[in-house]
């Protein structure tokens, strides 16, 4: 059964439904806009990047998926690995003068996988044309967003055209600062198209109530913008994440932040024409 909403849901802006919609909503994004990036001699990859929290409170690149094949946090025996220590091939080894035993609570140890874009040239050389991110709530908030916010500069500053999509009402944003003349909005999308002196910042609003647009992803001259279809990504995404009866419509009410009188009002109504 589709959304009851015209637009996006605020009823899966909360984990672990976010996590499960974000999955497919980059995958369909990328699934609906490849044959039209086809016709333009591109190709779009969905691609990875994997970061940890220590339990120092830093926050490292720990590899992508491929790298990660296999490895799991297993609980070893500590007689085998000792063994595995004393092991060498009959060489005789130094033995250390101090060992600190460091024990890793891997629960506490926050892990964030980060899926986005690549749109690229087709051919040997495979140039980077733009990249696309959709937001998460560890874009916006917490240990990880420092982290994001320098590969978002480093976005900025490459030659390559940059889209950050942004679907969640919680959270720190900076691209909405940057258009102080824009109305206030539940969601909103940032352009950053690259021009031969630096770049143009593109605002797009999305209320509440809005139906999800097509916006252009800049791919450069001579090639036409790149339409993505967030509605229909969207609709495909809902479908493929919600499992039917997930969301008690009449039950739950949208997470944080808080709604204003007049957008509860009209969720309300939206739900209560919903069966």
């Amino acid at each position: 059964m589709p959304s009851p909403f015209p637009g996006m849901d605020p009823f899966l802006e909360i984990n672990p439904r976010w996590e499960c919609f974000h999955g497919w909503f980059m995958r369909e994004l990328a699934r609906q806009s490849l044959p039209k990036a086809q016709a333009l001699d591109c190709w779009i990859d969905v691609e990875r990047t994997i970061y940890q929290q220590l339990p120092s409170g830093e926050v490292i690149v720990v590899g992508r998926p491929d790298d990660l094949v296999g490895a799991s946090f297993d609980r070893f025996d500590r007689s085998a690995w000792q063994e595995s220590q004393d092991f060498a091939g009959g060489v005789a080894l130094l033995a250390p003068k101090a060992v600190h035993e460091v024990v890793l609570d891997y629960d506490t140890m926050e892990r964030v996988k980060q899926d986005y874009l690549v749109v690229r040239e087709l051919g040997r050389v495979q140039r980077v044309l733009a990249v696309v991110e959709v937001l998460s709530p560890a874009n916006k908030e917490g240990t990880y967003m420092p982290r994001y916010r320098e590969k978002r500069r480093r976005y900025l500053e490459s030659p390559a055209h940059f889209m950050e999509i942004d679907l969640l009402r919680d959270g720190q944003n900076p691209a909405r600062g940057l258009f102080p003349e824009l109305p206030q909005s539940a969601y909103f999308v940032f352009v950053a198209r690259k021009t031969d002196c630096g770049r143009n910042e593109e605002g797009y609003p999305i209320a509440l109530r809005d139906p999800l647009p097509a916006i252009g992803l800049p791919l450069g001259p001579p090639r036409p913008d790149l339409p993505l279809d967030l509605a229909a990504t969207f609709r495909s995404a809902y479908d493929l994440s919600v499992r039917p009866g997930s969301i008690d419509y009449h039950q739950e009410t949208p997470p944080p932040p808080p709604l204003d009188e007049d957008d509860l009002r009209w969720v309300s109504g939206i739900v209560r024409c919903f069966q």
